[in-house]
C-alpha cells in the first residue's frame, strides 16, 4: 500500500517555502484543506450517516434532505434555490450534510483552519498533530474522469464531465470516484476563503485511501503536518500576519471570535 507523502515545517516561513515548492512543481494551482487532526478522513458528512450507507440510500437521503431543506428555509432567506447546485451549495454553506468537502485555493487559510481547530490535546490529553492536506485538481480529476480522457483541470456546473455527479441525476448516479469542481460564491465566506469543492459519487472511500490503494497517483494528493509542540507558535505567527478570524470569517461571528481572542479568552 502507497504511503502519502507528509511534508513536516517547524515555522511559518517553513511552512510558506513548502507551499511555494509544492506549487512548482505541479505547474498550476493547488487546493488546501486544513484539519486540527490529521486522522480525520477526507470525506464529506453525508457519507458519515450513522446508518445510510449503501450508495442508494445516501443519494436518496441527500434529495430528502434537499426537499426539506428548500421547504422550510423558505422564511429565512430569499434566494431561489430552483437550481440544484445552487441550493446543494448553499446547504453546504449551513452544514447540512451532502456529498461536498470544502477546499480553498489560499494556503493560509487552510493553514488558519488547521490550527485554529487544533485543541493541542483535547479532552483525551493526547495531543492531535494538525494537517494541510495539498489537492491537485488537475491531477485528480485527470484520474476521476479518465473514462472521458479529460485533461483538464477543476469543473464548473454544467460542465459535461459532472454528469452523474449533478443532484438532478440522482438516484442512480454512476459516477464513482470524487471530482474537483468550482462552485458558487453565493456567500461572503466562500469569496473570503477562496472556496472550492470535491464532490463525491457512488465511492465510499476516503480520499486518502484512495491514493493509498493506488487508485489515485500519489503526486494527487500530499500532507502538511504541524506537530502539536509547534501549534502555539505557528497559530500566534500566522494571526501576526492578519489572518485573522474576522478575515476568514467576514461577518459578526467571525468578529465577535476575534474580539474574544483579543481580551484573553479561548476561542474554539
Amino acid at each position: 500500500m502507497a504511503r502519502i507523502i507528509i511534508f513536516r515545517p517547524t515555522s511559518l516561513p517553513n511552512y510558506m517555502q513548502t507551499v511555494q515548492d509544492l506549487q512548482r512543481r505541479a505547474g498550476h494551482a493547488l487546493w488546501f484543506r486544513g484539519s486540527g487532526n490529521i486522522a480525520h478522513a477526507l470525506e464529506p458528512s453525508l457519507y458519515r450517516h450513522p446508518t445510510s450507507k449503501k450508495p442508494l440510500e445516501l443519494q436518496l437521503l441527500e434529495r430528502q434532505l434537499m426537499t426539506r431543506f428548500r421547504q422550510r428555509s423558505l422564511p429565512y432567506h430569499s434566494r431561489n434555490l430552483s437550481d440544484d447546485w445552487e441550493a446543494l451549495f448553499f446547504m453546504q454553506h449551513y452544514g447540512v450534510p451532502t456529498r461536498l468537502l470544502d477546499w480553498t485555493e489560499n494556503s493560509l487559510v487552510a493553514l488558519h483552519f488547521a490550527l485554529m481547530s487544533s485543541s493541542i490535546g483535547g479532552r483525551s490529553g493526547k495531543p492531535k498533530t494538525a494537517i494541510i492536506w495539498v489537492l491537485n485538481p488537475h491531477l485528480w480529476n485527470e484520474r476521476s474522469l479518465q473514462h472521458l480522457s479529460y485533461q483538464g483541470g477543476p469543473l464548473a456546473p454544467g460542465d459535461a464531465g459532472l454528469k452523474g455527479y449533478a443532484p438532478a441525476d440522482l438516484p442512480g448516479v454512476v459516477a464513482d470516484f470524487p471530482v474537483c469542481l468550482y462552485g458558487a460564491y453565493n456567500s461572503p465566506r466562500i469569496a473570503a476563503q477562496q472556496g472550492v469543492f470535491t464532490i463525491f459519487g457512488t465511492s465510499g472511500d476516503s480520499m486518502q485511501s484512495l491514493v493509498k490503494n493506488g487508485t489515485f497517483p500519489l503526486k494527487a494528493l500530499s500532507g502538511i503536518a504541524i506537530h502539536p509542540s509547534r501549534i502555539s507558535r505557528m497559530r500566534t505567527a500566522l494571526l501576526n500576519q492578519g489572518i485573522t478570524e474576522s478575515v476568514v470569517f467576514p461577518d459578526l461571528e467571525g468578529l465577535a471570535r476575534e474580539t474574544k481572542r483579543h481580551f484573553g479568552f479561548k476561542v474554539r
